[in-house]
């Protein structure tokens, strides 16, 4: 089975792995390489005036089964537009993953609290959700888990700190995924991370992680 790269700015298109590659809506061109995409705007982007225009192109683009997922979509507060702006275009995107029947995968930098706030207001409730890159700690995953969060865990536990490699062994595998996000490492070196903290084979976490990919994505895969 192939190792499953849920989240990659830099894919490496091997046979062994099966990338999953973000998009903004601002540079996305027809006939870019990818596998799987996803598409959204990131939070570093939303301090802009064309940003009702890109809400609109990603409707459209998200009817079309090229794109599997919303992503990457959330809040940071170190960049992008003061916060509230970010709350409105991140609650319109989750507006159109309910009306495109998409899940959602977001960035989230020092906004847990807005970002579960959100997630529980009823219409959203219900949204398939992955946290991409968690690096925050165990008591910040225990509630993302309890809110019914799937977690992505990136290059940082392949040098991990006691803290993230306990976060690692809380998500139930059930809801677990692995990433490379910009960086230039093999998904494979996080995959043996992962398995070392876990005790268990990297050929267990594949297992695992293609059924999540199946199951998270659903009927969006084409």
């Amino acid at each position: 089975m192939k190792l499953i790269n849920f989240h990659t700015h830099k894919p490496q298109f091997n046979s062994n792995s099966i990338c999953i590659v973000p998009f903004n809506v601002d540079n996305f061109k027809v006939g870019d390489s990818f596998q799987y995409g996803t598409i959204g705007i990131h939070p570093w982007k939303t301090d802009n005036s064309e940003v009702d225009l890109w809400l609109e192109e990603l409707k459209n683009l998200l009817k079309q089964k090229t794109f599997i997922g919303i992503g990457e979509i959330g809040l940071d507060r170190l960049k992008g537009a003061p916060l509230d702006a970010q709350i409105s275009i991140f609650e319109k995107e989750f507006d159109i993953a309910t009306e495109v029947d998409k899940p959602i995968i977001i960035h989230c930098v020092r906004c847990w609290s807005e970002v579960m706030a959100i997630l529980s207001i009823p219409k959203y409730r219900n949204l398939t959700k992955a946290i991409h890159g968690f690096r925050a700690k165990p008591e910040i995953v225990k509630s993302l888990i309890e809110k019914g969060f799937y977690i992505s865990f990136g290059t940082s536990i392949i040098h991990s700190t006691p803290e993230l490699a306990e976060a690692v062994t809380i998500v139930p595998k059930s809801r677990l995924f692995l990433e490379t996000d910009d960086t230039e490492t093999h998904i494979f070196d996080v995959y043996d991370a992962a398995a070392d903290i876990l005790d268990t084979t990297i050929e267990e976490l594949v297992n695992i992680t293609s059924q999540n990919f199946s199951t998270f994505f659903g009927s969006n895969l084409p």
